[in-house]
């Protein structure tokens, strides 16, 4: 009987315990995403207001800083965190704008990835975002190894390039995306 009214109680405390357990995103992160998205506001881009370098390196820093401590645990955090990656600066490399740090970009798509493993709600656009980023800003060839977002399905643009095709120049297989989806 206590066994029944321990497990009975418990139970009782579940919803209060997981509200308690996503309130414990991380509030730097959200302060940064926050600030992120506001920098690219429309009223700050229409008035010339555009994202200052030093604050959006400083952005990234917080999360390299709160990635190598371990402070990424909800999806909230994982999500936050691939959002402010993915908006690494870009500059111009010749006639061409090139990103100043393509690694954030693929480190953006692993952490959208684990975001939506923990059951993020809005993660498929970034899955397909921060990949699509990557390619923009690699060697390889974007409008044959890019995706799309039908709808809530991720697919490959060009279905006719294999998972094969990809691994053979260092790219993730579309397979190994969308089969954790």
């Amino acid at each position: 009987m206590k066994a029944f009214t321990f497990l009975s109680s418990l139970l009782l405390c579940a919803p209060v315990l997981v509200m308690a357990f996503e309130s414990l995103d991380n509030q730097s992160l959200v302060r940064a995403l926050e600030a992120d998205q506001a920098s690219r506001s429309q009223e700050n881009i229409a008035q010339g207001n555009f994202p200052k370098l030093a604050d959006e390196i400083n952005r990234r820093l917080l999360v390299f800083a709160a990635l190598s401590r371990g402070e990424l645990v909800t999806a909230n955090d994982f999500y936050n965190a691939a959002i402010i990656l993915q908006h690494t600066n870009l500059e111009y490399v010749g006639d061409t704008l090139r990103s100043m740090g393509n690694e954030n970009h693929l480190l953006a798509h692993f952490l959208a990835r684990r975001a939506h493993e923990l059951k993020h709600p809005n993660t498929n656009w970034l899955l397909v975002a921060t990949y699509n980023r990557y390619l923009e800003n690699s060697a390889h060839d974007f409008d044959r190894y890019a995706l799309e977002l039908d709808g809530e399905i991720i697919k490959a643009r060009h279905e006719r390039v294999t998972d094969e095709d990809r691994t053979a120049v260092g790219l993730i297989p579309v397979s190994e995306i969308i089969g954790e989806l």
